[in-house]
């Protein structure tokens, strides 16, 4: 009888023992930012539609996130320019933004760093237009980016494993839109 009140008592003590490190674990999962740092691909698109054209973009890059809270992303982006009165142009873009990025529970804060930020054309190809029925159109391009990079934007974290970092973002209109960023090991 002893033994079993001994055994009973050892089983229970060692049940509470594991439901109280579980407790421990599932507390200490916040991201930190050893856990964000690394180097990371990822491939994204949107489009969207200004008067006079769809744009559809595509994005090709890598991003280095720094434990200091810097990061640095790097992408090869092409806009696809679909003009109203039937023309294309393709525009080819070397992006270069070093940046800055916390993380709060779930959110995640990034932001470009003006002063370094880089947009520069590398080729533009036309179809059935141009070039002077595009340049006001890519210089507005290039002064919107450029005017929104230092903007710090919430994002919400919806994924970060040893593999990948996911964020997703919600527009005003209600729409969202999400980010794989897949970690490459060294």
């Amino acid at each position: 009888m002893l033994k079993r009140l001994f055994t009973a008592t050892f089983v229970f003590a060692a049940l509470l023992f594991v439901a109280g490190s579980c407790r421990t674990v599932q507390n200490t999962l916040e991201p930190t930012p050893a856990q964000v740092a690394g180097h990371y691909t990822y491939q994204h698109g949107w489009n969207y539609d200004v008067a006079e054209a769809h744009i559809d973009v595509h994005e090709t890059g890598t991003m280095d996130f720094y434990d200091d809270g810097t990061a640095l992303d790097s992408a090869r982006q092409v806009y696809k320019v679909i003009l109203n009165d039937g023309g294309a142009v393709i525009w080819v873009f070397n992006y270069v933004s070093p940046s800055r990025w916390r993380v709060e529970g779930e959110d995640f804060y990034f932001a470009g760093e003006e002063k370094t930020f880089r947009m520069e054309f590398l080729e533009t190809t036309l179809e059935g237009c141009d070039e002077s029925q595009t340049t006001e159109l890519g210089e507005r391009i290039l002064k919107s980016v450029r005017g929104s990079i230092g903007r710090e934007t919430k994002f919400h974290l919806d994924g970060l494993t040893d593999k990948e970092l996911i964020w997703s973002y919600t527009y005003p209109d209600g729409h969202s839109d999400t980010w794989e960023f897949y970690r490459v090991r060294h």
